[in-house]
């Protein structure tokens, strides 16, 4: 995730994300069910793969973090390689 690395913008659900963690609100009114469709689990899902970014970049051992956390190694592994895919 580019924005976790070297401070590229942040995509729309992972901003939607931090404004309604740190408002403690939802990003449309009413309650979860009436949130567009997809958009908590997008939230979620950008916030758990920048995490995952954020993890590795404080770790630095690749091969301590494949032991401990290998979930988050797999998760920055599949990103990259769908981002060397768009953006080459």
């Amino acid at each position: 995730m580019r924005c976790a690395r070297d401070g590229a913008p942040a995509p729309y659900a992972l901003r939607m994300a931090w404004q309604s963690e740190r408002w403690a609100t939802l990003p449309e009114g009413g309650g979860l069910l009436d949130q567009p469709a997809g958009l908590i689990a997008l939230m979620t899902a950008s916030v758990n793969v920048y995490n995952a970014f954020k993890t590795l970049a404080r770790g630095g051992n690749i091969v301590q973090l494949a032991a401990s956390q290998p979930l988050v190694l797999a998760i920055v592994k599949q990103v990259e390689r769908l981002e060397n895919k768009i953006y080459g």
